[in-house]
């Protein structure tokens, strides 16, 4: 059975078969394998429930390749910066204080972002309040009450997810304007 193979390497087999590279494409070479570096680490610890120290990861690695990783560390995180289902707002919070620490002169851009998720959370939760009063309202008016009407799901109601969707749409380009400017 074969063994795989990453990208690099077979960059590098296909290089080989045609001759010697300059010193230019090794240098490339070596700062896209850096920089994948850098994307792994940086989903390692999008992936784990116990996010590993990024600053530590980063040690392990020689001072003149460790800016590189770095730096694909911080874009892949910023990348990961989005208001939808998957993420949600504490991971969000926790996204932008890694980036912060990872490289301290990003912190007042970070903050940036870091006020439109509050604003952001703020508006998601006054439209579940109106919803759940509009809910309650209607339960009232059949006349169920109590106990049976403590916990209302929002999520499920189907005013929810277009609301979602607009307040989503709303404040999408704001936000990728600010991880532009936090990666420019």
């Amino acid at each position: 059975m074969g063994e795989l193979k990453s990208a690099w390497e077979i960059a590098q087999e296909k290089a080989n078969r045609l001759g010697r590279l300059s010193a230019e494409e090794k240098e490339q070479q070596e700062r896209q394998r850096y920089r994948q570096i850098g994307r792994v680490l940086a989903q390692k610890w999008l992936d784990s429930a116990q996010q590993p120290n990024i600053t530590a990861e980063l040690n392990k690695h020689e001072e003149k390749v460790r800016e590189i990783i770095k730096q694909a560390v911080i874009e892949h995180l910023v990348e990961a910066i989005e208001f939808t289902t998957a993420l949600d707002i504490n991971s969000m919070k926790r996204l932008i204080e890694a980036i912060s620490i990872l490289e301290p002169e990003l912190q007042p851009k970070a903050e940036r972002i870091s006020q439109l998720v509050h604003e952001y959370e703020a508006a998601e939760q006054k439209i579940r309040q109106e919803l759940e009063s509009d809910y309650r309202e209607t339960l009232h008016q059949l006349r169920i009450s109590g106990t049976a009407v403590d916990a209302i799901n929002i999520e499920t109601d189907h005013k929810w997810q277009p609301a979602r969707q607009r307040l989503v749409e709303a404040f999408t380009p704001r936000l990728n304007d600010l991880k532009q400017a936090l990666i420019a």
